[in-house]
């Protein structure tokens, strides 16, 4: 991910990003930031990714002998994920 004010890359996991109920600051350019899902990317993707749940996944993991109700939660996990971004968190100024 890239900051929106100075386009560093900030990684999800990093100590900037994690920081629980404080502002996030951009380490490069000491700006507010959060993060959140991109909408746009999500709603892109939803279908291929039930799709190729659907008829090629859940099929192999039941095949391998496992159930198939926690691969459904994985993938979702793994979309959010995927989609997040930053954007910024500075006041508006008038």
């Amino acid at each position: 991910m890239k900051c929106p004010h100075c386009d560093e890359k900030i990684g999800l996991f990093s100590k900037a990003l994690n920081k629980f109920g404080k502002v996030n600051i951009c380490p490069n350019c000491e700006k507010q930031i959060k993060v959140s899902p991109n909408l746009k990317l999500i709603a892109i993707l939803i279908i291929p990714v039930f799709l190729t749940h659907l008829f090629l996944l859940k099929p192999l993991v039941i095949a391998l002998g496992f159930s198939g109700k926690g691969i459904v939660g994985i993938w979702g996990a793994l979309l959010l994920i995927f989609s997040m971004q930053l954007k910024s968190d500075e006041p508006e100024q008038s």
